[in-house]
């Protein structure tokens, strides 16, 4: 897959199309994300992406280079929603029901996508840009939590990067055991307030209470 061209200048094209422009592109995405669900990444085809949203096969590269550049769209919306998740979930005072809000916020949306999270993972192993931008992603996420650890640990234990990133990755390979791996298996995850729960008590536990016991 060749370099993708900056985000301002592909929403500057998408913004040039015309009004039936982009509603077929639209179709395309939405044809292209039940298909990347249903089959993997590995088994869509552009064939059946076009099919699946009534759209001529050759009108399909109208739009998109090949099915990669499709699907880094939704992984561009996906990664964008679940950033986003957590906005305005921490509020100062209450640290422990800010921890809880915001990791079943997570859950909650990690949940909604996960069929587009395990096919998009897929991808990830086979796509250099798609693993970047879910590092991407992960870096953001690791570097907002460091701030709000900061904001109540002036002095946490340990270097606050490497706290931070190691209960992010904690909360985001639960979910996936939990919502990725469950749904493959056909094994219903756990409830989400009470996964929240968990998860929140161990932050907890693990970086304020500790401290200010100590």
């Amino acid at each position: 897959m060749k370099e993708r061209l900056p985000l301002e200048e592909r929403a500057a094209a998408t913004a040039a199309l015309t009004p039936k422009g982009r509603r077929t592109r639209e179709r395309l995405l939405k044809g292209g994300r039940v298909v990347l669900e249903e089959r993997g990444y590995f088994d869509a085809t552009v064939g059946e992406i076009a099919s699946r949203s009534d759209i001529a096969l050759g009108s399909f590269y109208r739009y998109f280079e090949n099915k990669d550049d499709l699907f880094m769209v939704l992984l561009e919306e996906l990664v964008d929603t679940l950033y986003n998740s957590t906005s305005g979930s921490w509020q100062a005072g209450d640290t422990a029901t800010a921890l809880r809000e915001s990791t079943r916020r997570y859950l909650e949306t990690y949940y909604a996508e996960r069929r587009l999270i395990a096919a998009l993972l897929q991808m990830a192993a086979a796509v250099p840009n798609c693993a970047a931008l879910w590092r991407e992603l992960r870096t953001r996420t690791y570097s907002r939590m460091e701030k709000y650890l900061r904001l109540a640990l002036p002095n946490p234990p340990g270097r606050s990067p490497l706290l931070a990133s190691a209960l992010g990755t904690m909360v985001e390979h639960c979910a996936y055991h939990w919502f990725v791996e469950g749904d493959r298996l056909g094994e219903p995850g756990p409830d989400i307030d009470e996964a929240a729960d968990a998860l929140a008590w161990i932050w907890y536990r693990t970086v304020y209470q500790t401290v200010n016991e100590a």
